[in-house]
């Protein structure tokens, strides 16, 4: 998309532009950010080119040179109609010179229109969600169409020297990555999880154990005879000011079963106390929706509920299902973030 009104083109994504796209990512999210690490090559194509469904990624261009992006990675949800896909929008950013104008024919708003009117819609992304910053949150929600959901999005937090013993029967095992297994235990999880990622093999290997910025840690729990009773994905390293947390990124644990959670919480908490790090690990810490069993778990377990600094918000492109049933059933964990 071009005119003579505007110095720039729209165009969908094209191989190699991920070189443009990361100098502008970069250059954009360093500034007044003292933590910000610079966004590697081989981590774009991890998060983006190796995405089991691909990335949706927009830019806007102006004499060769990648000046903004709108972009998202889909992944296939469990919806009110069945299987669809369901795409986080993130990493969205404009160069500082074209963003000082917020009205339609600005890029910002020019990528959104040209972006929303390719992918949000029943044939493509039947929700489009993310964890907008307070700036963008504004933006978002009066000139996009973000609706809130959870904001703020509410967390769980347990100080380490809490976390209850492990009881006798289940044995914990640190596993090097998922397999056929989660499948079918995925499948058994779904009609209690509301409206859910499908955490299958592929993804969950994509998300964790490729990743090459974060080490993800796996744990496998099972009954005396090796019958599975769940997972738990979580990793000892974060940054910014809050680097003496351990975060629970991901589970896999039947509803109510907190005889596996306190023995994959032992285990946790063991490995954290055993680490040798700079700053001490202090705290727990997990994402759970609302109103689902898991968090009634956590209450029970004696994590305190807190707000997270994190908003989240949805755009819902089905009539299948509203507002309201994403604030009731939306099952969103850490890990269906880029955040952790």
């Amino acid at each position: 998309m071009s005119d003579s009104a505007v110095p720039w083109t729209i165009r969908p994504y094209r191989a190699g532009d991920e070189h443009g796209i990361l100098e502008l990512f970069n250059g954009v999210f360093e500034v007044g950010n003292p933590d910000f690490v610079p966004r590697s090559l081989e981590q774009w194509r991890w998060q983006f080119a190796d995405a089991p469904q691909g990335h949706q990624t927009y830019v806007g261009e102006v004499d060769g040179r990648i000046v903004g992006q709108y972009t998202g990675i889909p992944q296939r949800w469990r919806l009110k109609e069945g299987v669809q896909l369901g795409t986080q929008a993130l990493d969205t950013c404009v160069s500082v010179e074209f963003r000082r104008s917020l009205k339609k024919s600005g890029l910002f708003l020019s990528l959104c229109d040209v972006w929303f009117g390719e992918f949000g819609r029943p044939d493509r992304s039947q929700i489009v969600y993310g964890f907008p910053n307070p700036q963008a949150f504004r933006i978002g929600t009066r000139k996009v169409g973000y609706v809130p959901v959870r904001c703020p999005l509410p967390m769980f937090a347990l100080d380490l020297g809490s976390v209850p013993e492990a009881p006798a029967g289940i044995t914990v095992h640190q596993v090097e990555s998922f397999g056929k297994e989660v499948d079918a235990w995925d499948e058994f999880l779904a009609s209690g999880r509301g409206l859910t990622v499908i955490r299958d093999q592929k993804y969950l290997d994509w998300r964790y154990v490729r990743c090459p910025t974060t080490d993800y840690r796996i744990l496998r729990a099972e009954s005396a005879n090796g019958e599975l009773r769940g997972f738990l994905v979580y990793t000892l390293s974060w940054h910014g000011n809050h680097k003496d947390i351990v975060p629970l990124v991901d589970w896999m644990i039947e509803p109510g079963d907190d005889e596996t959670w306190k023995a994959l919480l032992a285990a946790v908490a063991a490995d954290a106390r055993d680490a040798s790090l700079s700053t001490p690990l202090n705290t727990l810490v997990a994402w759970a929706p609302p109103l689902h069993a898991d968090a009634d778990t956590l209450g029970r377990l004696h994590f305190q509920r807190l707000d997270s600094p994190f908003n989240l918000c949805i755009m819902i492109f089905t009539d299948s299902f509203h507002v309201q049933t994403a604030v009731d059933e939306w099952y969103i964990l850490m890990g269906d973030s880029d955040i952790y």
